[in-house]
């Protein structure tokens, strides 16, 4: 009789590399954005930044802007200078 193994879980938490990519974007814009305070809610476990799937599903969801002058827009890009550098 062959024992089936069990099929791995789906990650709880995925660390700025793997939701970075699950996004589509690096992982410095995503760090950006965290810094910025205008992406996907993270957590803190010990010294490691995690993001939740359902988290990052949220922010895309409501992340939608249809223009550049909607209140999402602004919020997101606010503080970013062409450079992608906050002004001194």
């Amino acid at each position: 009789m062959v024992k089936k193994r069990p099929r791995p879980k789906p990650a709880r938490h995925l660390r700025t590399p793997q939701a970075a990519e699950w996004l589509g974007i690096s992982p410095r814009t995503l760090e950006r954005y965290r810094t910025l305070g205008c992406g996907p809610v993270f957590h803190k476990l010990g010294n490691r930044v995690t993001y939740t799937l359902a988290d990052l599903k949220d922010w895309v969801e409501n992340g939608i802007s249809k223009s550049i002058f909607s209140k999402n827009y602004i919020l997101m890009r606010s503080g970013v200078t062409r450079r992608g550098r906050r002004p001194s």
